[in-house]
C-alpha cells in the first residue's frame, strides 16, 4: 500500500506523464472508482456520509490534474449526480463547479455520430459541454482517459480508440503506476 503523504507526489508525477501525453481531457467513474463503495445509484445516507468514502488517491489526484489546468468528468451510471456533485463541492470547493458530471440523470443527451456503448457517450456528451466553454481546445479521443473500476467500459473505451486505466478496486495504487506506464 501506498502511504497517503506520498500520494500528492505520485500524483502530480503521473499527471505530468499524463500532459507529456497530451491527455487535456479526464473522464473517472464514481462508484468503486472515485469512492471506495458502490452505491448502485439508490445511496440513502448524507452527502457528508457519502463523501467520507473518497478515494485518497483521487483527492491527490483529481487535484494534481486541475492544477496541471487539465479538464474533468465525472461519467456514471448512477442517476444521483447530485450526490456525486456534492462529494466534489466537499472535497474540491475550488474547481468542482469546473468538472463536468454525466449520469443516467435524464439531463443530457448525446447527439453525436460516436459509439454509445460503455461511458464512451457520456464522455462525448461532456467533451461537447467542454468544447463550448474552451472553444480554444481541440478535444479526441488520443486526448482523453477514461479512469474505471469496470473493465468492460475500460475495453469499449480503448476498442474505440480512447484511452484507458482500469482501476483495480482491490488495488487503487494501481491508478498511479497505471497513469505512468501509459505511452
Amino acid at each position: 500500500r501506498i502511504d497517503e503523504g506520498d500520494m500528492a507526489e505520485l500524483s502530480r508525477e503521473a499527471v505530468e506523464n499524463l500532459t507529456r501525453l497530451k491527455i487535456n481531457f479526464i473522464a473517472v467513474d464514481f462508484d468503486q472508482t472515485i469512492i471506495d463503495i458502490h452505491t448502485g445509484g439508490r445511496w440513502n445516507g448524507t452527502s457528508t456520509e457519502l463523501a467520507a468514502h473518497i478515494r485518497p488517491h483521487f483527492l491527490h489526484f483529481l487535484r494534481a490534474a486541475a492544477d496541471a489546468s487539465l479538464h474533468l468528468a465525472v461519467v456514471t451510471f448512477s442517476p444521483q449526480v447530485g450526490f456525486v456533485s456534492d462529494v466534489l463541492r466537499t472535497h474540491f470547493p475550488a474547481f468542482a463547479d469546473q468538472v463536468v458530471i454525466r449520469g443516467r440523470d435524464g439531463s443530457w443527451s448525446y447527439e453525436g455520430r460516436g459509439m454509445r456503448n460503455g461511458k464512451q457517450a457520456f464522455m462525448s456528451s461532456a467533451v461537447e459541454e467542454l468544447a463550448t466553454k474552451h472553444p480554444h481546445v481541440t478535444f479526441a479521443k488520443n486526448t482523453t482517459v477514461l479512469i474505471d473500476d469496470d473493465a468492460n467500459n475500460t475495453r469499449i473505451a480503448l476498442k474505440d480508440g480512447t484511452r484507458a486505466i482500469w482501476l483495480n478496486p482491490s488495488d487503487p495504487d494501481c491508478l498511479f503506476s497505471e497513469a505512468m506506464k501509459m505511452t
